[in-house]
């Protein structure tokens, strides 16, 4: 079994993007403390945990010595109407089905047509936001895009618009070689930043960024960030719908990301009217019913205030 024939199973299986690199450590943990020690993570305190195996794919599975990675597409153009009433944006990831099951299947899917066509046992385990792990770091070291001045992974067809996914395995492959650096000297991520949580190139400070103050964070979003915030309920796209590489990508081939009609601009009366219990029914199956019912409601009571006294 070589490289090529995992590449074409992963195509095979609905991914967009697939590279493998070699199981080895990434990233400066030197620079990495540093950027805890300036308290950038927020109150994502897992990211100071386990330190060592978020560097060192092999002290997550024994004997690893590839990671195949993988990408999915999800982009989607905006649908033309949202409809009538009060709305809040949310992350275009989340317009469709829980992109967490949607790779999972697939790379579960891949890690079968693996282990039926090995000769030997073979060790692997797959990996969806589900471990430490430097996945973008590994992405570009596979060869799918370049770590990006906002920090995401960037491809040349697809953008950032990306979702990854890995599997680390003990199987030893021909790996893909990491793609130069496209962002040149662009800079407008970080200049379209509303809340300038881009402090430099390649370095966010979670506490001052939408994406984190409506997902990550409980806490109620600070007063000289919330109108900043704008009409944001979950996620933020202002650095990507800004960057180049992000204008011309085609819509995404599984139907999986297709905006479903309730989730692409949530409207805002309607989902106050919903109890903690019938909030989890109306976004199950989405990424939004991963978030905190208390919080998310407190940024729509707001986003629903701003609107109409028409500071919004």
């Amino acid at each position: 079994m070589d490289s090529q024939q995992i590449k074409y199973w992963g195509l095979e299986c609905g991914f967009d993007l697939v590279g493998i690199a070699p199981a080895e450590v990434v990233g400066d943990e030197g620079a990495f403390r540093r950027y805890l020690e300036r308290g950038y993570h927020g109150d994502m305190v897992y990211l100071g945990r386990n330190v060592d195996k978020r560097l060192d794919p092999g002290k997550l599975v024994a004997g690893a010595r590839s990671i195949i990675c993988v990408g999915i597409n999800y982009y989607q153009e905006d649908p033309l109407d949202p409809g009538p009433g009060c709305r809040g944006r949310v992350a275009r990831y989340a317009w469709g089905r829980d992109y967490h099951e949607v790779l999972r299947e697939r790379l579960k899917r891949l890690a079968d047509k693996i282990i039926q066509a090995s000769l030997e046992d073979v060790s692997l385990r797959c990996f969806v936001d589900t471990a430490p792990l430097m996945e973008k770091a590994h992405a570009a070291r596979a060869g799918l895009g370049w770590i990006g001045k906002n920090g995401l992974l960037l491809n040349k067809k697809f953008g950032s618009w990306m979702v990854l996914g890995e599997i680390i395995t003990d199987m030893e492959f021909e790996y893909d070689e990491p793609v130069s650096d496209g962002c040149g000297d662009c800079r407008k991520c970080l200049e379209a930043c509303p809340t300038r949580a881009l402090v430099q190139e390649r370095v966010l400070d979670a506490r001052r960024c939408i994406s984190y103050l409506t997902i990550e964070s409980k806490l109620p979003v600070p007063a000289e960030l919330e109108s900043l915030r704008a009409d944001w309920l979950f996620g933020c796209d202002v650095c990507q719908d800004v960057c180049p590489y992000n204008q011309n990508v085609i819509p995404a081939r599984l139907a999986e990301f297709k905006p479903h009609p309730d989730w692409w601009r949530i409207d805002l009366g309607e989902i106050l009217a919903l109890d903690e219990e019938c909030f989890h029914r109306y976004f199950k199956g989405s990424s939004l019913g991963r978030t905190d019912y208390g919080h998310f409601m407190e940024m729509a009571q707001s986003t629903l205030k701003r609107l109409k006294n028409g500071s919004l």
